[in-house]
């Protein structure tokens, strides 16, 4: 047995269960088990309180968000873990490419509903255990024009890219203080379960984050109309495919964000946060390049909000 699940057969046997029973689910900073009525995270760093600010945290959250009621909590060998109760259903990435056009547009209204419940969270319960920078980025504005003048002088954009992508940051930072709510901050497929036809439950609050809620659209409107496509190995920039019941779709899709974006600030802080969210990807791909930068997801898409006009997100923003 590793030592993580030596650790796990510990706490389940705590509580009646046998670790042979139990079912390793996903994770990426935890390790997850689902064992009879419970489930268990483990984090795969030692020394951290991520978990326990995570347990804190969500007991502000209203019960339309559909978390796990927390069991309990503790530290073993210097692991923290936390045991909740187990939720009926299964990720919704598992089914997302089977749902018709209908079904996917019934899920990310859902999935909004869920969203606007975590921004409804008084900030004042949670901010002393809530960062304000995303895992993808500091939002540090000095670092990220910095960035952007290496970019051109490596001739990864060009000048006029660099100045557009420049302006995005330049207006972004100038906004990015401004309404914050509790925002979950790492919104995927991943971290949603499906059961009998409906999304039942937001998870993993642990990248959450005091900020706009444009962060959460961001990740909402991407989840819904920029998917990863795992055959094609690629993201599928929806807004593109003029295929009629896709364009029903994205119209849907478009009517249903437009609201969360009527302002000018509030659009300057969704591009920034596209942008942020896109160069990490990028740096990803620079330390350790494969194939042709066109080739890189991060690079297509910043490129195309490069353009002074909003690139592939002209239809939302326009």
């Amino acid at each position: 047995m590793t030592e993580h699940e030596k650790i796990a057969e510990i706490i389940f046997n705590r509580y009646g269960l046998e670790f042979n029973t139990a079912i390793k689910a996903g994770g990426w900073t935890n390790a997850v088990w689902l064992n009879g009525g419970y489930a268990l995270r483990l984090s795969m760093k030692k020394d951290n309180d991520i978990i326990r600010r995570e347990a804190a945290r969500t007991k502000s959250l209203p019960l339309s968000v559909g978390y796990p009621k927390n069991i309990a909590t503790g530290v073993v060998d210097g692991y923290e873990w936390s045991l909740s109760e187990r939720i009926d259903g299964a990720p919704l990435s598992g089914v997302w490419d089977g749902l018709n056009w209908d079904e996917k547009a019934k899920a990310v209204n859902r999935v909004l509903e869920i969203v606007n419940g975590v921004h409804s969270v008084p900030v004042c319960e949670i901010e002393g255990i809530t960062l304000r920078s995303a895992w993808y980025n500091p939002f540090d504005k000095a670092r990220s024009l910095a960035d952007m003048e290496r970019y051109v002088a490596h001739k990864i954009f060009t000048a006029e890219q660099g100045l557009n992508l420049g302006v995005i940051l330049e207006r972004f930072y100038a906004v990015n203080t401004s309404a914050p709510v509790l925002c979950h901050g790492d919104i995927t497929t991943d971290n949603l379960l499906w059961h009998n036809g409906s999304v039942v439950s937001l998870l993993d609050f642990e990248h959450s984050v005091i900020a706009p809620k444009q962060l959460d659209i961001h990740s909402l409107v991407n989840l819904a109309l920029v998917p990863y496509d795992e055959a094609a190995g690629m993201d599928i920039i929806l807004f593109d495919d003029e295929t009629p019941e896709v364009q029903a779709y994205v119209s849907e899709m478009i009517a249903l964000f437009k609201p969360y974006l009527s302002g000018q600030a509030e659009k300057d802080l969704f591009m920034g946060y596209n942008v942020l969210f896109r160069q990490r990807f990028l740096e990803y791909w620079l330390a350790e390049p494969e194939g042709a930068i066109e080739q890189c997801d991060a690079y297509v898409i910043l490129t195309s909000l490069g353009d002074g006009k909003c690139g592939y997100l002209a239809k939302l923003l326009l």
